[in-house]
């Protein structure tokens, strides 16, 4: 605590005050913003270049786009949530990256649609994701800064509805109702700035410098801890880690699943029917995501929703591992999507009790977000592996199942929180 300064600790209160409604909405109305830009791109448009590029090569090409997407990513969000810890401004230390994030992130939507080769598309997406983890690192801060630890459970439910919200509405308007390339995009990076004004006005940030903007200077910014790693941290780091990689891996190879099995029914383009796959199981991600957030606030307890999220993400891949028909593949993605709302809701509220510091929230959830990002990079070349040596998408979906139920299983080493 000493190796804080005093005026840094009164930008960020150990105590927020109670969240109003109003605040709560328009935080959980930006995730739903970001995830709808960054859904589509991951699970429909993403896949759809890659094939349109090279199509006896896209799964390749799309392990080039998630590695180095995720590279960045990654190091993007650190970096955000670090900047923002020390950003010096009278609109205060979020505020300014959100502007920066969001206007970033619609412009590269744009660099996306005009991708005609890979070198172009994975600078895109490089670009993409580095504006993008500008606006979401800071974004995630505002849970730590100004939500107090009995509403977080809430609050993450609310929170959480952002990937179904995000991945229903993408998959409706990229895959189903907006079948133009130019209008998809425009959409998405319409409704991505649009998402983010709310929060922009409803935030309780006060200043923390005279200026617009400005970082704090180095030798006072030399008096912030250090990063110390903590047991409980390190844990819930790990257990995310594994389960992210399995819903990465069901996210991101469901389409060419799709496209590898023939004719969807109905004479439906795969893209629609994953739109449809997608819609059903956000729609029950929804629920998941309430019920789990609001129940663990009521009983206290974190670490059986996520164990329990843990395992059905297990059930679904494994499901789709061994599934034989279109029925048998929906009921596995409404199962992903139960689990999905689960960890989604209560692994955001369980993070922020166990960081090492609660003065440097931004810095500490921008370490936390690598175990979303970390898997955005393996699991494209995994699954590009297995696919070439088994030749099939068993081995793949097996192997996320054993990763979601480790994950579920790891929370239970967990001591700080119950």
């Amino acid at each position: 605590m000493s190796a804080v300064s005093s005026a840094f600790l009164a930008d960020v209160p150990p105590r927020p005050q109670a969240a109003s409604g109003a605040f709560l909405a328009a935080l959980a109305i930006a995730q739903v913003g970001a995830f709808l830009s960054f859904m589509p791109l991951l699970t429909i448009l993403a896949p759809l270049k890659a094939a349109a590029i090279d199509p006896d090569n896209k799964a390749w090409i799309l392990a080039q786009v998630g590695f180095w997407g995720a590279l960045v990513a990654g190091g993007a969000n650190i970096l955000a949530g670090a900047l923002s810890d020390s950003t010096r401004s009278r609109f205060g230390r979020r505020r300014p990256w959100l502007i920066i994030g969001a206007t970033g992130t619609a412009a590269s939507c744009f660099v996306i649609m005009r991708a005609d080769a890979t070198p172009e598309l994975v600078g895109g997406v490089l670009l993409f994701q580095l504006c993008l983890n500008l606006l979401f690192g800071p974004l995630v801060a505002l849970l730590a800064d100004q939500v107090p630890p009995a509403q977080r459970g809430r609050a993450a439910a609310f929170i959480g509805l952002a990937p179904p919200a995000g991945a229903m509405t993408g998959a409706l308007l990229v895959g189903v109702a907006l079948p133009q390339d130019s209008v998809r995009y425009a959409v998405i990076a319409g409704l991505l700035v649009a998402a983010t004004i709310p929060v922009l006005l409803l935030a309780r940030e006060t200043p923390t410098g005279p200026g617009v903007f400005r970082l704090a200077r180095p030798r006072q910014a030399a008096k912030l801890r250090p990063f110390r790693l903590t047991r409980d941290f390190a844990v819930a780091w790990l257990s995310r880690l594994l389960v992210q990689a399995a819903i990465t891996i069901v996210s991101l190879f469901t389409l060419f699943n799709i496209q590898d099995r023939g004719a969807p029914p109905g004479g439906l383009a795969p893209e629609a029917l994953l739109g449809l796959l997608v819609i059903g199981s956000s729609l029950v991600q929804v629920a998941a995501s309430l019920a789990g957030g609001f129940l663990s606030d009521h009983l206290r307890r974190r670490k059986a929703f996520v164990l329990a999220a843990g395992l059905l993400v297990a059930a679904a891949a494994i499901l789709l591992a061994f599934s034989a028909d279109w029925r048998l593949m929906a009921g596995a993605f409404a199962v992903f999507g139960a689990g999905y709302g689960l960890f989604t809701a209560v692994d955001a509220a369980l993070i922020t009790e166990v960081l090492p510091s609660a003065h440097d929230a931004g810095r500490d959830l921008g370490l936390s977000n690598l175990a979303n990002t970390l898997p955005q990079m393996f699991a494209p070349l995994l699954g590009a592996v297995l696919l070439q040596t088994y030749s099939g998408y068993a081995w793949l979906y097996l192997a996320a199942g054993v990763a979601a139920a480790a994950g579920g299983l790891l929370i239970l080493a967990i001591r700080r929180a119950r």
